[in-house]
């Protein structure tokens, strides 16, 4: 019992620590993707636009390049966001890709997959460039 009351204890005094422990344990840096999607509208420096029904937020600094893509509320992997990190190094771009979903598996699958292909098309479109 004491147990108990000292968890509870701790969650009604100490939110924010529960919250920054789920961020950082998620693969976005966000607890949620509203979370996720209020923080970056509310960042002067994220651009950010919408492209048939996707919600894009471009963010620049510190030789990165972040695009946060928010499902449109049609999608069948709706609500998700992907958060893609792009990378020029020795030449070559990389691409890391988090998302956080909030659909059944096989929608999520196929997000991920669709993402994977647009990729692999930048990648080749900007080696292609340079």
């Amino acid at each position: 019992m004491k147990l108990f009351s000292l968890a509870l204890v701790t969650l009604l005094y100490f939110p924010a620590l529960g919250a920054q422990q789920v961020a950082e344990s998620s693969p976005i840096g966000y607890a949620s993707i509203e979370e996720a999607f209020n923080e970056l509208k509310a960042d002067p420096g994220a651009g950010m636009q919408e492209h048939e029904g996707w919600t894009i937020f471009n963010q620049k600094g510190d030789g990165k390049y972040v695009l946060w893509s928010f499902t449109p509320l049609d999608h069948p992997a709706h609500p998700s966001v992907i958060r893609r990190e792009v990378v020029k190094k020795d030449g070559e771009i990389l691409i890391k890709m988090d998302a956080l979903c909030n659909s059944n598996q096989l929608d999520c699958d196929l997000l991920i997959e669709q993402f994977k292909n647009i990729n692999e098309r930048i990648k080749q479109k900007w080696a292609g460039s340079s």
